[in-house]
């Protein structure tokens, strides 16, 4: 009988343990990430008993407590991204970040056991220390915080130390992130930094864990309408989260446990979530976090008088040496302009003779009529003698005109051959008349051989030929009613020639077998054009050099330019 209840006891206990770990397996565990500010194993004895309690309430759940030091930001977004915990129990700062960063939700704000639910800074030096007496005086010192993330530990002082009207990056001596909040109270008790600031309730608890006298401090600007040390003003609590992946049902739930919850002293431990716009406002106002500025930005802000003045004065070196390319360009077209008056002194002359010997040989016999005339005193008609005397002087009224074209456009010029590759001439002379194409309306179209090889002639005279032939088909475009006006100028080869090709929008040309004729012309006269000068001499200079210039075609379409020089080697 004796081994038989001992089987039986032995069968009882196996099914037992089996059921117990059965049922453990079934349970489905709940990781709740806790920020600490103070030491990691205090922290998880004081929140083990809030898990206990949710644990208790929730039947097949298990809740577990992951403790991440405050510094270890990082730590705690990868446990976030991963995944790793379904609750967060954070400082308002990073409950911000998460929510940015992953969408996770701010459920509940912790409420102390004071009732107080909302947290500020302390500003604090060692009773020690006789010549930090208020803000002011902190100016030359040194300073420990939390870092540059925490809200009590640093970004609550900060704001109130600028506000005061110290700024702590350029009046402190130096500024050290220790971290955990207790190495900051150390190293101002000790000596080793001048003052720090640490969140509210940081100094009581070290005072009530016998690791601070409270006569070893001394408070900054104390408030004292608020149940902990404090010298800012406050923003709310501690912040309750739930991930994007959590189950609605489950944390309804838990919410509802966790505004049941009490201290021993029967004030609740959490309250509905509050309003974190403050901090929303802190952590874009001093660039925390995913506001944080890139290296460039921070440069600049720090860097920003020199920057300035570097600005300035690059602008204004840029402005001098534009208005000075404007002035030599001006000189160049000027210049160019009193070239293309006249290109051969022979060949105006050539003109010239042609021009003037029908008019002088006319008035030579009408002279010489007159004279036969007067001679005859006895049958002179006093009629005849007037109508010839007036044709006389209109004939020489017109040679007087001729003369005095001569007189404006003839000068002398020194010709300088060279071999080169004519686009650079096109681009020139259009990058020259940019402010007439603008003024016009005019748009410019380039299409440039790549290689169209070299021409052998004087780079200035083909110049003034471009420039007479670019500025005659703005001025066709200039009045022109046409929506759009395009100059299309393009360079090929044929045949061994270089073709330089001129098209406009303009209207049909008139008067085509005048068009090359010297002083034919239908424009305006000006002290540059419309003498009827310029064509004439544009087509010598290019035969000279053995090509030519022809008008292609004109409409009511455009007209076309061709340009033909030969290509040499």
């Amino acid at each position: 009988m004796l081994w038989l209840k001992y089987t039986i006891f032995l069968l009882f206990s196996f099914l037992l343990t089996f059921s117990v770990k059965a049922a453990a397996n079934q349970l489905t565990e709940i990781t709740i990430g806790i920020q600490s500010f103070l030491d990691k194993g205090i922290t998880h004895q004081y929140w083990q008993k809030t898990a206990d309690y949710l644990s208790q309430k929730n039947p097949g759940y298990i809740f577990n407590i992951v403790v991440i030091d405050t510094p270890d930001d990082s730590l705690l977004y990868k446990m976030v991204q991963d995944e790793k915990v379904d609750y967060i129990i954070t400082q308002p700062i990073t409950a911000i970040e998460l929510n940015r960063l992953h969408n996770t939700t701010i459920e509940l704000t912790k409420n102390d056991s004071t009732d107080t639910d909302q947290l500020g800074s302390v500003i604090f030096t060692s009773s020690s220390n006789l010549t930090i007496n208020n803000i002011e005086s902190l100016k030359g010192g040194s300073f420990a915080a939390s870092s540059p993330k925490r809200l009590g530990g640093w970004v609550l002082a900060l704001d109130y130390l600028t506000e005061q009207g110290v700024n702590p990056y350029q009046d402190f001596s130096k500024i050290i992130f220790l971290g955990s909040q207790d190495k900051i109270v150390d190293s101002v008790i000790n000596g080793l930094v001048d003052a720090g600031s640490v969140r509210t309730g940081v100094l009581e608890k070290m005072i009530e864990l016998n690791r601070l006298d409270k006569s070893q401090i001394k408070v900054l600007d104390s408030k004292l309408d608020f149940p902990y040390l404090l010298s800012t003003y406050l923003v709310s609590e501690w912040v309750f989260s739930s991930l994007q992946r959590h189950d609605s049902k489950l944390t309804f739930q838990l919410k509802k446990q966790l505004l049941d919850y009490k201290y021993h002293n029967q004030v609740n431990q959490w309250k509905k979530a509050k309003n974190y716009n403050s901090v929303h406002t802190l952590i874009r106002k001093y660039r925390i976090g995913t506001y944080k500025d890139p290296l460039y930005i921070k440069y600049y802000r720090q860097n920003f008088v020199p920057i300035i003045i570097s600005v300035l004065l690059a602008g204004y070196l840029i402005q001098v040496y534009r208005n000075r390319k404007r002035l030599e360009i001006q000189q160049y077209k000027m210049k160019l302009e009193q070239l293309s008056r006249v290109s051969s002194v022979d060949q105006l002359l050539s003109e010239v003779t042609h021009e003037l010997a029908q008019p002088v040989t006319s008035i030579k016999i009408d002279a010489h009529i007159l004279s036969k005339m007067l001679e005859s005193k006895d049958q002179c008609d006093f009629n005849q003698v007037k109508s010839t005397s007036d044709e006389l002087r209109v004939k020489t009224d017109h040679c007087v005109d001729l003369i005095s074209n001569i007189r404006h456009f003839l000068s002398t010029k020194s010709i300088i051959k060279d071999r080169f590759v004519l686009n650079n001439n096109i681009e020139k002379i259009t990058s020259m008349l940019k402010k007439e194409l603008s003024e016009h309306s005019v748009g410019l179209r380039l299409s440039l051989h790549a290689n169209p090889g070299l021409v052998e002639m004087s780079s200035i005279e083909l110049d003034q030929v471009l420039l007479n032939l670019v500025k005659n088909s703005i001025n066709a475009m200039a009045n022109n009613s046409k929506k759009i006006n395009t100059l299309k100028i393009s360079s090929s080869t044929n045949q061994g020639n270089i073709l330089i090709s001129i098209a406009d929008t303009g209207a049909n040309i008139k008067n085509i077998e005048d068009l090359f004729v010297l002083f034919k012309s239908g424009k305006e006269a000006t002290s540059t054009e419309g003498l009827g000068i310029g064509l004439n001499l544009s087509r010598h200079i290019i035969r000279s050099y053995g090509g030519d210039l022809v008008l292609k075609s004109s409409s009511e379409e455009g007209s076309e330019f061709l340009i033909t020089l030969p290509r040499v080697e």
